[in-house]
């Protein structure tokens, strides 16, 4: 598994090699509630509650008025993992993504390994969405995720620093038409930064610092002087576009135990 690490680290990093110009977005603010309750000792069901917030008050347009004028996004999200053996854990999840423009249903399934690297747990996880969104084709996207973390004892209590790097890619289903517009191979990358803290056996907080980066190639215009002569023609370029993210995430578990190598977790 260590190997499989190093040669994707190879294949992805000489992606981001070329020249390609940086922008910053606003900040914005990810609050979430999970709820988790175990069916056995092997499955459980969890239902995610997220919000999320800009700090620039020109995005939250969710409504026109009212409480959800004041967010950018709102997510339900339903799951259920099953353990297979000590490794191995599986599962799949639905989330229903509300926008001003568009709504979204994903449709997630997923494979997770859960391993060490010395006295770290190193999770590596697979996933594949089905996105249907209004007015347009079914798409999909391509989900690699890899997780290194430890779970530390203080007092009676624990904590557990965490770094995550997760990569996106678009892929398209059946035959689409996006007016011949260039995509990126890679179409998202996160990097997030936690420190999960076990309040009681069920109650559990996680604040989060996240980069995530948006990768597409954007059209930059002509240049005319005053006379309307053609001063340079117009071309395509890169553009990564970098979102700040703060989250904290409340999460409470019915009739199970919390543990690293789960999504839940």
């Amino acid at each position: 598994m260590r190997k499989f690490y190093l040669i994707f680290l190879l294949v992805v990093l000489p992606a981001f090699s070329q020249a390609q110009r940086k922008v910053t977005a606003p900040t914005a603010i990810w609050p979430e509630l999970q709820l988790s309750y175990g069916v056995s000792e092997k499955s459980l069901f969890f239902f995610r509650n997220q919000y999320r917030i800009n700090t620039d008050s020109r995005f939250n347009d969710l409504k026109n008025s009212g409480p959800l004028s004041n967010f950018e996004r709102v997510e339900l999200t339903l799951g259920y993992e099953f353990t297979s053996n000590e490794h191995w854990r599986g599962g799949a999840l639905v989330r229903y993504a509300i926008e001003n423009y568009p709504k979204i249903t994903f449709y997630t399934f997923f494979l997770r390994h859960n391993g060490h690297i010395g006295s770290l747990y190193f999770n590596k996880q697979g996933a594949f969405d089905f996105a249907n969104q209004e007015d347009q084709d079914l798409a999909g996207r391509v989900r690699l995720m890899v997780e290194l973390g430890k779970r530390l004892p203080i007092g009676s209590k624990y904590i557990t620093p965490s770094i995550r790097y997760e990569i996106m890619m678009l892929t398209e289903l059946g035959e689409t038409d996006r007016n011949n517009l260039e995509e990126r191979s890679i179409d998202r990358t996160r990097l997030r930064l936690s420190l999960n803290y076990e309040l009681t056996e069920k109650l559990r907080i996680n604040p989060y610092f996240m980069r995530q980066t948006d990768y597409y190639y954007a059209m930059v215009p002509p240049k005319y002087d005053e006379n309307d002569v053609l001063l340079e023609d117009g071309y395509t370029t890169k553009r990564n576009r970098v979102s700040p993210v703060f989250g904290l995430e409340i999460k409470y578990n019915f009739n199970i135990a919390p543990n690293t190598a789960s999504i839940s977790y």
